[in-house]
């Protein structure tokens, strides 16, 4: 059993000291912090202080460390346990790409952090602003073999919750110094068996597939570190609901495709803004691939294009013609010239008057004022950013046909339910999940439209007998499964 007593009074001494390694200290060395409390879960209270780390840049050099030692005793002086902790993380030094003004040709100013280390082994170096003592309040009597005898509660520095852009970057030269706020806290034995056992798994998954300061393994770090845990349990069940009805979506997305007729979609369903959403997806895929993000977005995103694709095949006919040696694909619409094909037509033409010059003025903004590692990545970052900030605006051609025809019959609505669903899902995801600014802008804006269509759907009559999506064409081919039968 645990050789502490509950409620017996504790003293916890806290030193800080510059070393290469873990220092030593000596017994009677004045503690830079100390605390006075009782072994009880119930009536402690947690405390804290700030403490200024002083550094230089020789120190750095040497890539030495400032750490912190918890060291905690008895009332009558009795050693306890020990903690270390190094309050500056030394981590590789990331390969980057050489950015320049594009228009004077010149290299822009080198914004990146200061190596230390050796040529062959160059690291960065940034401070740690919060370090957590935690003492495990452990009252469990284990049996052997997982204790052959009386035990003393772990005595731990919690680097648990730590992610790269919550530590303090350095300047170039000259001595620095940063606040560092120093917490102790008791810990639970459940919750501490729980973190070892997430940190044991983390490390694990970063060993054997990306490496531990990969990005998506600071995100899984960073979501059960530092995320509420009824939030992090929301998140979880909303994580399978949003796969099943995304699932769902494309379902009755491809059900509603297949079934009805290209007559039908073409006067009622905008085809240019499906062709320009196939565009977007290209240019965000090309964009992402870029910016190195997992495959498992890259492979989603390719089966959106495909069906996006297919969609198309069900109006345009498409074949490959040859010319000479040289072959290519040739388009031609399975039904008549339509009066819905003007409206979709007219309503880009008014799109355009709107969003050509904010594209343009963006451009020469980006081109004047921004970095960019070349021609391409420039054109890339553009176009995205314009992909992200304006996407909205792909529904509205859509729009357009639903007002023209004041109707709204002919509209996949389970689709957009189960889509509109997963919107609101991606709004929560976005408070949750650290993503660009232009992104997370793009997870709102999906609900403005759908809004839209909402109203669309409330002030235009419908037929109330009638049947729409799926569920019509599949009516229809039931009846006249039964005209063969008779």
């Amino acid at each position: 059993q645990n050789r502490i007593e509950g409620g017996e009074a504790l003293t916890l001494d806290v030193f800080i000291k510059e070393s290469k390694s873990q220092p030593r200290i000596a017994r009677d060395a004045p503690p830079d912090w100390s605390v006075q409390f009782e072994y009880d879960e119930e009536d402690f209270l947690p405390s804290s202080k700030s403490l200024l780390v002083n550094i230089s840049s020789k120190m750095l050099n040497k890539t030495k460390n400032v750490w912190l030692t918890a060291r905690l005793k008895t009332e009558k002086g009795d050693f306890v346990a020990e903690a270390h902790g190094g309050m500056i993380k030394y981590d590789k030094m990331k390969a980057q790409a050489t950015k320049y003004w594009l228009t004077s040709g010149e290299v822009c100013e080198d914004n990146t952090e200061r190596t230390y280390g050796t040529k062959d082994k160059p690291l960065t170096a940034r401070g740690v602003p919060k370090m957590q003592v935690r003492l495990v309040y452990d009252r469990t009597h284990y049996p052997r073999p997982w204790k052959n005898s009386h035990y003393y509660p772990p005595l731990y520095v919690d680097e648990f919750w730590m992610t790269n852009d919550q530590l303090i970057k350095f300047p170039a030269s000259g001595y620095h110094s940063f606040d560092a706020e120093i917490h102790f806290g008791l810990m639970s034995a459940p919750r501490w068996r729980f973190q070892n056992m997430m940190d044991h798994s983390i490390k694990n998954m970063a060993t054997q597939f990306a490496g531990e300061d990969a990005e998506e393994i600071m995100q899984i770090r960073d979501l059960f570190a530092n995320t509420n845990s009824y939030l992090l349990i929301v998140t979880m069940v909303v994580s399978v609901l949003h796969m099943i009805f995304e699932y769902l979506a494309l379902k009755h997305d491809v059900l509603f495709w297949q079934k009805t007729d290209a007559e039908t979609l073409k006067r009622y369903v905008s085809l240019r803004a499906i062709f320009w959403e196939i565009f977007c997806n290209v240019v965000l895929w090309i964009y992402l691939y870029d910016q190195e993000t997992g495959w498992l977005v890259l492979i989603l995103m390719l089966g959106q294009i495909a069906v996006d694709c297919w969609k198309l095949t069900r109006v345009i006919e498409v074949r490959l013609e040859r010319n000479g040696a040289l072959v290519y694909p040739a388009f031609r619409s399975r039904v008549p010239h339509s009066s819905s094909d003007d409206y979709d037509k007219i309503a880009l033409q008014y799109l355009s008057y709107i969003l050509v010059p904010i594209i343009l003025v963006y451009s020469i903004y980006s081109l004047k004022f921004e970095c960019h590692k070349g021609i391409i990545a420039y054109l890339l970052h553009v176009s995205a950013s314009m992909v992200y900030a304006l996407g909205f605006a792909l529904m509205t051609p859509q729009l357009f046909i639903n007002y023209r025809m004041k109707s709204v019959a002919y509209l996949p609505w389970k689709r957009f339910i189960y889509r509109a669903i997963n919107t609101f899902i991606d709004d929560l995801f976005s408070f949750i999940i650290k993503m660009p600014t232009m992104h997370r802008m793009s997870c709102f804006r999906d609900d403005i439209v759908f809004l839209i269509y909402l109203y669309q759907r409330h002030i235009y009559p419908v037929d109330k007998e009638r049947m729409f999506d799926e569920d019509f064409t599949e009516t229809a081919d039931d009846k006249v499964e039964d005209k063969k039968d008779q």
